[in-house]
C-alpha cells in the first residue's frame, strides 16, 4: 500500500521533476563551465531528499540550495519533492532510509557516508574532548557548520577553489545563514600551500581538529592524497580525520569491479567531465587491514571503518582516523 502510494504521488510530480532536470541539467552545464565543482551537488541532492522526507532534518541545505547555480527555488523545490513523496506515503527507499540499510549500494553509498561522517564529527566535537577546530577539505556545499555544529563552540573553516567560495559564499549571504560561523579559505588545496593557507586564515595547527573530506579523495591524484595525509599528520597529536574512498581496483576498472568500474567512469565523464576519478586504496579482502597499513604508511592510525559494501568484495570505504603524535 505504501509503495502504491509512492508511485501515485509520484506520478502526479513527475511532469514538474522533469521540467526541473531539464533545468538544473542546463544550470550544471553552465556551473561547471564557470569553473564550479559540479560533483558537490551530489550530497546535497541528496540531504534535501532526506531533510523533506523528515529523516535528516537539514534546515540550512533547504535555505541554501535555492540561491546556488545550479539550483533554483522551484527546481529545489522539486527534488525536495521526492523526499515529501516518501514521507507522505510512508514508503522508505534507498534516499530516504536513514540510517541507511548495510551493506551499501552505489545507490545508497551516499546517504551511507551522510550517517558515518556526521557521527564521527559529533563525536570528535563533543564538549568533553580537546578539538576545537574543524577542517571541510573540499567543502561544497556543506551545511554542517550551522547544523550539526550550529550548538557547539567549534572554529569551521571551510576549504575549496576561489570560484566555488565566492559562489558559496554570495549563496550562504542570500539564504539568511550566519556568516560568522564559518572561515571561508579560498585557494586550490592540491597545492602544497592549503595547510599555510588556512594557518593565514586564523587555524592553529598546534590544537588538536577535525579534518572532514567528503566525496573528494577519488578526484585527486595519488600523490595530492598522499601530500594531504601527511599534512594532516603534521598538525597537533589527538587529531582526527575522516574521509571516503573507492577501491582501487574499481577505479582501475579491475576485477572484482571491473564492469562497476567502466559504469562508474562513463557516468562521471558524462556529468563532471572536468572532474575525473583519479584514485583509489585497494579494498582486496580484508579492506580494513589494507587501508590500516595505508594510514600507518601516512602517519595515522585507523579508528572505525566501514565498506561501501559487503567487506569481502567492497568497493570502497568509510575511514575514521587519528593522528596519533
Amino acid at each position: 500500500m505504501r509503495l502504491f502510494l509512492f508511485v501515485i504521488i509520484g506520478l502526479w510530480l513527475a511532469p514538474l521533476l522533469i521540467v526541473a532536470v531539464v533545468a538544473f541539467k542546463l544550470r550544471l552545464k553552465r556551473a561547471t563551465d564557470a569553473g564550479i565543482t559540479g560533483s558537490a551537488h551530489k550530497p546535497l541532492d541528496h540531504r534535501l531528499i532526506l531533510h523533506t522526507s523528515g529523516k535528516r532534518p537539514d534546515e540550512a541545505t533547504a535555505r541554501l540550495a535555492p540561491h546556488l547555480p545550479m539550483y533554483s527555488p522551484f527546481i529545489a523545490w522539486a527534488f525536495g519533492s521526492i523526499g515529501l513523496a516518501s514521507r507522505w506515503s510512508g514508503y522508505a527507499f534507498a534516499w530516504t532510509t536513514f540510517p541507511p540499510a548495510l551493506p551499501s549500494t552505489l545507490f545508497s553509498m551516499v546517504p551511507h557516508r551522510t550517517h558515518f561522517l556526521d557521527r564521527c564529527l559529533t563525536q570528535a566535537t563533543r564538549a568533553d574532548t580537546k578539538i576545537r577546530q574543524v577542517v571541510l577539505l573540499g567543502a561544497g556545499w556543506d551545511t554542517r557548520a550551522w547544523g550539526l555544529l550550529a550548538d557547539t563552540d567549534v572554529r569551521v573553516f571551510e576549504v575549496d577553489t576561489p570560484t566555488s567560495q565566492e559562489v558559496k559564499k554570495r549563496a550562504v549571504q542570500a539564504a539568511g545563514l550566519d556568516m560568522d560561523r564559518v572561515v571561508f579559505v579560498a585557494t586550490d588545496f592540491v597545492e602544497k600551500t592549503w595547510l599555510e593557507a588556512l594557518v593565514g586564515a586564523g587555524f592553529d595547527p598546534k590544537l588538536p581538529s577535525f579534518f572532514l573530506l567528503e566525496g573528494l579523495v577519488y578526484y585527486l591524484c595519488d600523490a595530492d592524497v598522499e601530500a594531504t595525509l601527511r599534512d594532516i599528520s603534521s598538525t597537533a597529536p589527538g587529531s582526527m580525520l575522516a574521509f571516503d574512498y573507492l577501491s582501487l581496483e574499481l577505479i582501475n576498472k579491475q576485477a572484482p569491479h571491473a564492469e562497476l568500474g567502466s559504469k562508474l567512469h562513463e557516468d562521471v565523464g558524462k556529468n563532471y567531465p572536468n572532474e575525473p576519478l583519479l584514485s583509489g586504496i585497494s579494498t582486496t579482502h580484508p579492506a580494513r587491514e589494507g587501508v590500516a597499513a595505508f594510514l600507518s604508511e601516512m602517519g595515522l592510525e585507523l579508528t572505525d571503518f566501514e565498506p561501501f559494501g559487503p567487506e569481502e568484495e567492497a568497493f570502497g570505504g568509510l575511514v575514521y582516523a587519528r593522528n596519533p603524535g
